[in-house]
């Protein structure tokens, strides 16, 4: 069975938003969705294709975004390798633009309002802080333009539709790594020895990655309904970049324990603490762990009902 675009419709708008624009990367797009997972020495094989609006039975539903999850590797790497293609240093940006944010809120929160109250390693506290909450900004933006920037390939082909804001989290995830690494990077540059906790950052970062995943499915049906979210996004992200002690810390700002209590209820408080204390030590609360824990398998779970609820009224 073969697929095919409608008259006069732009091919670009059938692959998630800022992959690609090259034929060859739409026609990658389509196969990925429209073809099962087959051995180098087999024929790959057509999935069955269902009406555009129907909405399966929950097994059948995972069952089915299970066997097109070639279309998420697929993407994200699209994604990533034509990231920062048409710039001189191409993808050494990657590992320059966290270096360089940095330096500048180092330099303005650090240096110039001298934040660092009680903190010994500020500059690698500050990495650890804005990355981790970077992340998780990113990933549920983009899973807000999700649904709306792939409207075309939703019209054209009866897919599950998760598969956008899972496609949009595995992107901010890859383009996470560098950021990270470069994190660690700064932790060994600012005197911070080895510890054997950094290797807990990698399941940390896999919770959270879970964590993402159901914000971008609640931000991707929230902003199909109501598009003006996308531009309420980046001022409520702002106002939590100040609200979960990504620039100091809270200990030392916050004296009662009962406003320190709102602090462990916020979850990207939580990640970020969780993530400092594997990298430079010191005690972590149980409660902090706790509240991760409880908030991802709320926001994951959660997040998927109430997406799969909208399933119908996605590409309308």
């Amino acid at each position: 069975m073969s697929v095919g675009f409608p008259r006069r419709q732009n091919p670009s708008d059938v692959l998630y938003a800022g992959a690609s624009d090259q034929p060859s990367a739409v026609v990658g797009s389509i196969r990925a969705l429209t073809y099962s997972d087959s051995p180098a020495t087999e024929p790959a094989v057509l999935l069955p294709l269902r009406d555009a609006r129907e909405t399966a039975r929950l097994g059948p539903y995972l069952r089915d975004a299970y066997h097109r999850r070639r279309y998420v590797g697929y993407v994200a790497a699209s994604e990533m390798r034509s990231r920062q293609m048409n710039s001189v240093l191409g993808n050494l940006w990657h590992l320059l633009n966290p270096t360089l944010q940095i330096g500048v809120f180092w330099l303005i929160f650090g240096v110039v309002l001298d934040t660092n109250r009680g903190v010994d390693n500020f500059v690698a506290f500050l990495s650890i802080g804005i990355f981790t909450y970077q992340f998780s900004q990113r990933a549920t933006m983009a899973g807000a333009r999700s649904i709306r920037k792939n409207r075309g390939l939703i019209t054209i082909i009866s897919f599950p539709r998760v598969l956008l804001p899972m496609t949009a989290t595995a992107v901010e995830a890859l383009a996470a790594l560098p950021t990270f690494g470069v994190m660690f990077i700064v932790a060994l540059a600012t005197g911070e020895p080895f510890r054997l906790t950094w290797l807990l950052v990698v399941p940390s970062l896999l919770v959270l990655t879970l964590f993402n995943f159901g914000l971008s499915m609640i931000a991707a049906r929230a902003a199909n309904r109501i598009v003006d979210i996308q531009q309420l996004l980046p001022f409520l992200f702002r106002l939590g970049f100040y609200a979960s002690g990504v620039l100091f810390n809270v200990e030392s700002y916050v004296a009662q324990p009962k406003y320190r209590l709102l602090f462990e209820a916020n979850p990207l408080y939580c990640f970020i603490e969780i993530n400092r204390s594997f990298v430079l030590g010191g005690d972590l609360s149980p409660s902090i762990m706790a509240s991760a824990g409880v908030w991802t398998v709320v926001v994951l779970f959660g997040g998927f009902v109430w997406f799969r609820a909208g399933e119908d009224s996605y590409g309308e």
